[in-house]
């Protein structure tokens, strides 16, 4: 059927209002019409270059009136989504609370919102970064390996036996550095668990007090920007395309930046 906009133009149709899309180029013929083209009378075979969001465009797909050249897909927007993803998430980090895992707690939260309809298998599927489980399952074997055949351990109480009698402020610098270091290739929870014993006797043997030394452990234990080890960073790498040096060049200065600011705060303020 032809279509009702034959023989108006953009201006006497209120197109903007209407479409809520935005006329960018008008071609007749094959022909570009420059300058103002709203009050250009639309003929059967008119091209128009529109902008606008989805939801207008899936629209106008679905009119009689136009005649879409460009293929695309988009997703109609469903207003109830957001809602239940909203509600999922609530829900999965209520079950952590709770006391279940934290994986087994998300992925609650995401099996709901796939039974729910708010994305579907495929989507789901495709969201997973495989190279980062990899890289995870890899490096969950390697910090295991440091720790379980105390490896870890061993050059922990080797550098911690060179620091007797040192000044604290050599001895607190050496533990924050050890612990960005081992956060690197194990968990913050395993490098915590392999220096807080360490860490302790060290204490006594300087003769100070363990507990903000142990503290120190374990914040420093989050420091790992120089390598794309971390889950958080090694989610970045493929949407970003970064690069082991890129990590390099941002994380390196971050990380001084935060052992200076920490040591000088525990130095100051607990020892």
């Amino acid at each position: 059927s032809q279509s009702s906009l034959i023989n108006q133009s953009i201006r006497d149709i209120s197109f903007r209002k209407q479409f809520a899309v935005e006329p960018v180029l008008f071609f007749t013929r094959g022909e570009q019409i420059t300058g103002d083209f709203s009050d250009r009378r639309i003929r059967a075979g008119d091209t128009l270059v529109l902008y606008g969001i989805w939801d207008r465009m899936i629209q106008i797909k679905k009119s009689n009136d136009f005649v879409v050249l460009t293929p695309f897909e988009a997703e109609e927007k469903h207003h109830h989504k957001p809602l239940i993803a909203l509600f999922s998430f609530i829900g999965a980090i209520a079950l952590a609370i709770a006391g279940l895992p934290l994986g087994i707690s998300l992925f609650s939260g995401a099996l709901v919102m796939v039974l729910t309809g708010v994305l579907n298998i495929e989507d789901a599927y495709r969201s997973i970064e495989w190279k980062v489980v990899f890289l995870i399952a890899g490096l969950i074997p390697l910090g295991l390996a440091m720790q379980k055949t105390g490896t870890a351990a061993l050059l922990a109480e080797h550098i911690m036996s060179l620091l007797q009698g040192a000044h604290p402020l050599l001895i607190i610098s050496s533990i924050a550095v050890l612990s960005s270091l081992f956060s690197l290739f194990m968990s913050n929870v395993a490098s915590t668990v392999v220096l807080a014993p360490l860490v302790i006797g060290m204490a006594h043997i300087a003769g100070l007090d363990p507990r903000p030394l142990v503290l120190l452990t374990a914040v420093c234990a989050a420091n790992s920007f120089i390598l794309p080890t971390h889950q958080v960073n090694a989610l970045l790498i493929t949407p970003g395309g970064y690069r082991n040096k890129d990590y390099l060049k941002a994380g390196g200065l971050m990380s001084l930046l935060f052992l200076f600011i920490v040591i000088s705060i525990f130095y100051v303020f607990y020892i």
